[in-house]
């Protein structure tokens, strides 16, 4: 009986690194366009202004959040956490995501209650500050992107400030609406749009959280390919107890068992396969049995 573990962490933690960094210059960016909001705000008695200073301290919350799950995870493992803690990073982006989809609803809900009797909106100065909050918030979905894209605690953080920009675009639009028409239901009627407008994607990120703090196998993994691919190997007659699941984002494992036939050179299929799993399915993290078949003689049967 063979036994083979293979594992590479490295280009996670550069990217963890990376995932830091973004969020580290994010959070103090819309930490101060919150405070400006809150200024504003009081000046221009604004309801929208105070609303989206909300919307900003949840970001504020959600990166704080995030950076905890970062420094979280970059502790080493231990003997009662043998995978240390990666999957603080899942947490936080699962949290992160039930509060944007709670944050949905209570936009949807405030833009019905308003919609009766819309409050009247200083529109100049909160069109100025929204379109500031714009472009910043344009800068940092730039700093998240590449990190977002491999990091599901990042992707929360980039959902966040992208719900943001969204409102901000509705903003704008309804305080040049309100300038030159002075329709005010216009502010209620946008903000609704934009909370209906963040719920898919929120619902996608909180179903991946789910389905990887549920130890499911990732979307990109065709399992019956997988198996495929092994028993293809000369030498391999069966593979059974397969599992991939994710650790954490950019960091899935795998094991399983291999029969393989009894004159075949175990650790060159274990070699071989090892390889294909690397190179075609991405998985650098596996725990590999293989059982040889035992025969006691000519003739006779073969057991595993």
């Amino acid at each position: 009986m063979v036994h083979s573990h293979s594992h590479s962490h490295g280009h996670h933690h550069d990217l963890r690194n990376e995932s830091k960094k973004g969020m580290l210059t994010v959070l103090g960016m819309t930490s101060a366009y919150m405070l400006i909001e809150v200024v504003t705000g009081l000046m221009t008695h604004s309801l929208a202004m105070f609303a989206d200073a909300g919307h900003m301290l949840s970001d504020v919350g959600a990166l704080l959040l995030g950076l905890l799950a970062v420094w979280f995870s970059s502790k080493p493992a231990t003997p009662g956490k043998t995978y240390g803690y990666y999957r603080s990073e899942i947490l936080a982006g699962f949290f992160n995501a039930l509060a944007l989809v709670a944050l949905s609803l209570i936009i949807v809900f405030e833009a019905y209650r308003r919609f009766s009797n819309p409050p009247e909106v200083h529109g100049v100065p909160v069109l100025i500050v929204a379109a500031l909050g714009l472009g910043m918030q344009l800068i940092s979905l730039k700093l998240l992107k590449k990190s977002a894209d491999a990091s599901i605690n990042a992707r929360a953080a980039y959902l966040e400030i992208l719900g943001d920009s969204l409102a901000s675009v509705g903003v704008i639009v309804s305080s040049l609406i309100i300038i030159f028409t002075k329709w005010y239901a216009a502010d209620p009627i946008i903000s609704g749009l934009i909370g209906l407008a963040i719920l898919p994607r929120t619902w996608l990120l909180l179903s991946e959280c789910v389905n990887i703090l549920m130890e499911g196998t990732p979307g990109r993994i065709d399992l019956s390919s997988l198996r495929k691919s092994i028993t293809a190997v000369e030498g391999v007659l069966d593979v059974h107890d397969v599992h991939v699941w994710t650790i954490t984002s950019g960091l899935d494992a795998m094991s399983g068992h291999i029969l393989i036939d009894n004159r075949a050179p175990a650790e060159e299929v274990l070699t071989r396969v090892t390889k294909i799993l690397n190179d075609d399915f991405d998985l650098h993290h596996t725990t590999i049995q293989v059982e040889q078949l035992e025969c006691k003689g000519t003739g006779e049967s073969c057991r595993a």
